[in-house]
């Protein structure tokens, strides 16, 4: 008899506890049916495990990691996740582990579609890996960490930047706040860069939209911190990151407004190219220790 627990609509937790049983069997070349006769279940279950529409129990998560012979890292990260009793919320230490790309990954392979939005950086999901060891770097993240990260982070520009069949439906829209365009990583070249990627990006997939959100809008209380949404079988799932930490949580209706809010106050997103394209000009004509404060910024500019 299935039980009331097991047909509660997916969480956030049993989303990316699927995603990750998935991730693995898939990395240890396992079919549905292999990994089911090892822990002796049926593969349908485990297919329903996989997919968040139930949750194992913690020793059936056991079996299924000694099964396929999970890292000791991976081990205790995915076992946490079926031992915790709060099904509903996620939350990862620190913001810049490998574990936080990968659980990125997943929601944004598994979303319909998702919205990020960063106040002054470029938004986690679109970064270069240049970009992403400058901003690590800074946050004081470990060199091994950093790596990590990138290297699992690639990941997530790979699924936008060639989308599948499947995928190529999937809306993604990015705000990023006018300061993202200034290079306050002390590295102009690397800002630069990571300004061409945005752009090619949406010439690769034209489900993806970046716009740009003025100073004065990205400044006020409500949008001065970074977040992306994310809509899934269970309902929206906003995250929120940190450099201690990041959550994974259900969205009951905040975040959507919000959204709405940035679609209404950004520039439009022919206009966000054009300030896109003056930035990544002025960005080439000067060298990596020229000051870049000096010029009128691209958006005062189309004002």
């Amino acid at each position: 008899m299935t039980s009331k627990r097991d047909t509660l609509q997916p969480s956030p937790r049993h989303l990316l506890l699927g995603a990750v049983l998935h991730a693995q069997r898939r990395k240890a070349d396992k079919t549905l049916r292999e990994v089911a006769n090892l822990i002796h279940k049926h593969h349908a279950q485990v297919a329903q495990w996989e997919l968040g529409v139930r949750k194992p129990d913690a020793e059936h998560v056991g079996g299924i990691l000694c099964a396929l012979s999970v890292a000791p890292d991976d081990h205790a990260y995915i076992s946490s996740l079926a031992r915790t009793t709060d099904h509903s919320v996620v939350i990862l230490h620190p913001a810049h582990h490998r574990h936080h790309a990968e659980a990125r990954n997943h929601f944004t392979q598994r979303a319909k579609s998702f919205v990020d939005y960063h106040p002054t950086l470029v938004p986690a999901s679109l970064w270069t890996s240049d970009y992403a060891r400058v901003v690590l770097k800074d946050l004081g993240a470990a060199p091994g960490c950093v790596s990590e990260f990138v290297k699992t982070q690639a990941e997530q520009r790979r699924l936008l930047r060639t989308p599948t069949a499947e995928t190529r439906r999937k809306q993604v829209e990015v705000f990023l706040g006018e300061p993202a365009l200034s290079s306050h990583l002390q590295a102009p070249e690397v800002t630069c860069s990571q300004l061409r990627f945005l752009r090619a990006l949406e010439k690769a997939n034209p489900m993806i939209r970046v716009r740009i959100v003025p100073s004065e809008i990205c400044g006020s209380p409500a949008l001065q911190a970074p977040f992306t949404c994310y809509e899934t079988a269970a309902g929206p799932v906003t995250y929120f990151a940190h450099h201690s930490a990041g959550v994974f949580a259900p969205d009951h209706g905040a975040y959507r407004r919000l959204t709405a809010d940035l679609r209404l106050l950004a520039l439009p997103t022919t206009q966000s190219r054009k300030v896109i394209d003056d930035r990544i000009r002025n960005l080439e004509r000067l060298s990596p220790a020229a000051e870049l404060a000096q010029p009128p910024t691209a958006i005062e500019a189309h004002r």
